[in-house]
């Protein structure tokens, strides 16, 4: 049962898709707990009122159906009540939206505007409504000049609904391409959902920064002169393109130049050494620019080049299609060890052409490469629900 309801969770108790992780691992009874079952009083409840017979956990969700929908009305209401009051004060709201790269354009903006202002930003992924509520209602306040909020959704309307009750008076739209295609049903949805922030902030007279590298955002995005775009560079390093996106709003901002240091988010192309061995860790989360990107930098290397991944999940039925395309992106890799069996490292091996290595688990990775002095590339770490 606690598996069961663990896998609940890690699917943020979408009882469609924890019925098609059962379907898939009927026999599953043990995770790894990469991210561990957090007891939250919602988990407890479900818990108690399934007594252990994990069908029941629906009749828990159907129960507290009503409870949620007044516990959420009445959150948005006290966050934008608080949000109007601290706006007074001349508090600004930027808000950060997109498929991929948002956590680092936050990050990135986040340094950079501490140097001139008093700055929070939503820690971590904090992009849900309730997650943002907790940070406005527990630590913003009066004495700061901007809130960067990261706002994330899996459906049409999430965001909007986010921009609704904390008023965003700029937005950056980081770049949109399948990375939850699976949740959208299309992607015409996805573009839809992920352009609802910037097309708040500009109906009200905010300005937005648009990444115009991505050809889904330069083709769909809102004719205005309160848009400013970025992405167009050559860039030798994938960061670059999330540190223009930060520094091209700092810039609309007052801060016309960029610390002397800058620290690069954790898991995100992070370079570590391992005895004689280099690891890139780009292991937080992956999507097909962001993997692109991150194999195009490792090919960059001139030691043995070596790749550890399970691919990108959610992209639903073009799942093997989209990973074939990324798996002939990895020809001129010396090594290619994919992280377990399914239609996601399939389409990569079939792209790639060549023999390729399978483990069942990360951790065996580095034992399974031939050469001392390697460079290893870990492009993501997916979670126990996939």
């Amino acid at each position: 049962m606690i598996t069961h309801l663990h896998i609940l969770q890690l699917e943020e108790y979408d009882p469609v898709r924890f019925l098609k992780w059962w379907i898939a691992n009927p026999l599953v009874f043990k995770l790894q707990n990469k991210k561990p079952l957090v007891w939250t009083a919602k988990a407890k409840f479900i818990y108690a009122l399934s007594f252990g017979f994990w069908p029941l956990m629906f009749l828990a969700l159907l129960i507290l159906k009503p409870y949620e929908m007044w516990n959420r009305d009445r959150v948005r209401d006290r966050v934008r009540k608080k949000i109007i009051d601290l706006k007074k004060s001349g508090l600004k709201i930027i808000a950060i939206s997109g498929s991929y790269g948002k956590t680092s354009v936050k990050e990135y903006l986040y340094q950079i505007l501490k140097t001139k202002y008093r700055v929070l930003r939503t820690p971590g992924n904090y992009n849900t409504l309730f997650g943002i509520a907790k940070v406005v209602e527990w630590e913003l306040d009066e004495k700061y000049d901007y809130f960067i909020c990261e706002m994330g959704s899996y459906k049409i309307g999430e965001t909007n609904e986010i921009c609704q009750v904390v008023s965003p008076d700029f937005a950056i739209l980081t770049g949109i391409n399948e990375q939850h295609l699976d949740r959208f049903g299309s992607l015409e949805n996805e573009i839809k959902a992920e352009l609802e922030s910037v097309e708040y902030v500009l109906s009200r007279g905010g300005q937005a920064v648009l990444n115009f590298g991505n050809s889904l955002i330069s083709q769909n995005a809102p004719n205005s002169p309160n848009t400013l775009t970025y992405g167009l560079k050559e860039y030798s390093h994938p960061r670059e393109q999330n540190l223009e996106g930060a520094f091209t709003l700092a810039r609309l901002l007052g801060v016309p130049k960029l610390p002397k240091e800058l620290k690069n988010p954790s898991h995100r192309l992070s370079l570590l050494r391992r005895g004689d061995m280099t690891i890139i860790d780009d292991a937080y989360s992956s999507n097909t620019d962001g993997f692109a990107a991150a194999v195009k930098y490792l090919k960059s290397f001139p030691d043995w080049k070596v790749i550890v991944t399970p691919g990108i999940p959610e992209l639903g039925s073009a799942t093997y299609e989209i990973h074939k395309k990324l798996g002939e992106q990895l020809i001129g890799l010396d090594q290619i060890i994919l992280v377990g069996k399914n239609e996601r490292t399939r389409g990569l091996a079939d792209g790639f052409g060549k023999t390729v290595i399978y483990i069942d688990k990360v951790t065996e990775a580095i034992s399974k490469v031939s050469d001392s002095k390697a460079v290893i590339l870990f492009e993501n770490d997916l979670p126990d629900n996939y």
